[in-house]
């Protein structure tokens, strides 16, 4: 468990699953732009995400938010959704799905796979910016998790 050592409260964990080293400098820019102490986690496949989700234990330290990609490598953001919410210990946190798809069989796909929100990534890396540090500041500084 990583905490802030001058206060020994946990840092909330964000966890990452994106394959383009690009978008995840942005994820990265937006969550110092929220401005809250957050440890992040990059994963870049999707089988290593399946693996290394469903491995951790009841009783470990988990994310509290996952920012997911759908077109990744071996195994799709579908999938790894669909392990997250079946396969877990924690199927209560939150997905959020960051995807360049506006196609709308994507979106429905992701919200019956229970997704809690579908967000596009925006092509600007400014606005990208402000997606991720809008996302952290909703799902994480604005709500409280009992961990």
């Amino acid at each position: 468990m990583n905490s802030d050592p001058t206060s020994g409260v946990a840092r909330p964990q964000v966890y990452t699953i994106e394959d383009n080293p690009a978008d995840v400098r942005l994820v990265e820019e937006g969550i110092d732009a929220a401005g809250t102490e957050i440890d992040l986690q990059v994963i870049n496949n999707g089988r290593r995400a399946i693996d290394q989700l469903t491995g951790v234990e009841p009783d470990e330290r988990h994310p509290d938010l996952v920012l997911l990609d759908l077109n990744l490598p071996d195994n799709s953001g579908f999938e790894v959704l669909t392990a997250i919410r079946a396969e877990t210990a924690f199927r209560e946190v939150p997905v959020v799905v960051v995807s360049s798809s506006d196609n709308s069989a994507d979106i429905k796909q992701a919200y019956d796979a229970a997704a809690n929100a579908y967000v596009m990534k925006p092509a600007d890396p400014d606005k990208y910016i402000q997606m991720v540090d809008s996302v952290v500041d909703f799902w994480i500084t604005n709500t409280t998790y009992d961990r």
